[in-house]
């Protein structure tokens, strides 16, 4: 008969997780996995096979929680429905503390196809969901949607550099002089800091 888990695949792929984003994946190891959990290494092995296995399920549960994270938003079409979408995912980034360690992440996606797949399916998910809020009548919204998820990864990037002022306003000035030449009829503010 076989033992029982003490640790469900969930609470495993959790501290999977924070150990990959404490370590990087260069330093990610089954064996600071399994100290976190307070569980056997071969334990750890038995579940998941390898530290590549175990990565592998950690990239496709993260598409899995992006699509549950996007689901949970209203689809409210039109310029005023687009810019709270986008506020509210961006305000959803945070900080910008430990972003490092996503770009860590990240650069594994390319070394890779499988995770380069993931990685696009993820994109794509909030392209989609920046086209579906974009007005019907607005021609090209998946080329404006694209447009917009390059502004906001572009953003991203330049903040990694300036940190002024906070990520999520900093993202969002840029994102809204878009919107303010996209839709010059509309005000977009921001939200308070």
């Amino acid at each position: 008969m076989p033992r029982p888990k003490l640790h469900s695949d969930e609470a495993i792929l959790d501290a999977a997780m924070s150990v990959l984003l404490r370590n990087g994946p260069a330093g990610f190891t089954l064996n600071d996995v399994a100290v976190a959990l307070g569980m056997s290494r071969a334990a750890l092995i038995q579940r998941f096979k390898n530290k590549d296995t175990l990565y592998l399920r950690l990239m496709e549960r993260s598409g899995v929680q992006r699509r549950d994270y996007l689901a949970t938003f209203p689809v409210e079409v039109g310029p005023r429905g687009v810019w709270r979408f986008i506020t509210d995912i961006v305000a959803g980034m945070g900080t910008g503390e430990g972003l490092e360690s996503y770009l860590l992440l990240a650069w594994e996606d390319l070394r890779d196809v499988s995770l380069r797949r993931m990685a696009l399916e993820r994109n794509l998910m909030v392209r989609e969901a920046i086209a579906a809020r974009l007005p019907r009548d607005l021609a090209s919204r998946e080329e404006v949607a694209a447009v917009l998820q390059d502004v906001i990864a572009g953003a991203t990037m330049q903040w990694l550099v300036e940190r002024k002022p906070s990520l999520t306003r900093y993202v969002l000035e840029r994102v809204r002089r878009v919107l303010a030449l996209l839709f010059p009829q509309e005000a977009f503010e921001l939200p308070k800091p």
